[in-house]
């Protein structure tokens, strides 16, 4: 089986509040980025690994020499993430059986949890990371009354890797994304085909604001 990873890099991470965007910036002294490479890499049947950066960075990490950017190829990202996403899924090769598509702000993911997700991904076409939701959530209305408790048991929060049968993903991608749309799980749902959650089972948050990246250099630090 050969397998293909689309890690995400390309945005500007504005509410991160700096300059460089947080993907770039060292973590345990490797650049946040290399931390998902590093774990994909680790997967034999992980053939191709893409990274989507901004254009203007492409030539220079091309350039670089780290032992771990010789399987990488570069692309340039999109006005949004998911032009980002259709950029890099143009490179797959077409031998490639299964694509993961997962979030440079990310560095904590393991390959334990990549495998479990690829796992149920072969059997059912289609598999996500998530996990199990631990606040009370609120549906609240327009002009911010609470209208309902949602059942907190039944509730997952979506992350990545998203992992797809490669010719599915290439057929969501080939039609009109909506704006609505926050991840790549919500392309397949809309051919009607079941996405399986896959609970993770080590740390595997965003890294969105300092006090993230402070955390995560933490727990990576042990």
């Amino acid at each position: 089986m050969k397998n293909a990873v689309i890690i995400v890099a390309a945005g500007s991470g504005k509410r991160f509040g700096n300059k460089t965007p947080k993907q770039f910036l060292q973590i345990k002294r490797m650049p946040m980025f290399m931390w998902s490479i590093s774990a994909f890499s680790a997967i034999k049947s992980f053939k191709q690994i893409i990274v989507v950066v901004p254009k203007h960075m492409v030539e220079a990490l091309k350039r670089k020499k780290e032992k771990l950017l010789n399987k990488v190829h570069f692309v340039a990202g999109g006005k949004e993430r998911f032009d980002s996403v259709k950029n890099g899924l143009s490179f797959v090769e077409e031998d490639v059986n299964f694509v993961a598509v997962h979030d440079a702000a990310r560095p904590l993911i393991s390959k334990q949890d990549i495998l479990a997700v690829l796992k149920k991904a072969i059997v059912t076409k289609a598999a996500i990371a998530v996990e199990k939701t631990k606040d009370t959530i609120k549906l609240v209305s327009s002009n911010e009354q609470i209208l309902k408790t949602l059942d907190r048991s039944a509730l997952r929060n979506a992350q990545t890797p998203q992992i797809f049968e490669k010719e599915l993903l290439r057929k969501t991608y080939s039609k009109r994304i909506p704006e609505v749309t926050t991840d790549d799980s919500q392309l397949i749902e809309r051919f009607k085909i079941k996405v399986s959650a896959v609970e993770i089972k080590f740390p595997n948050f965003k890294v969105t604001t300092k006090q993230d990246f402070a955390l995560a250099e933490k727990l990576l630090r042990r």
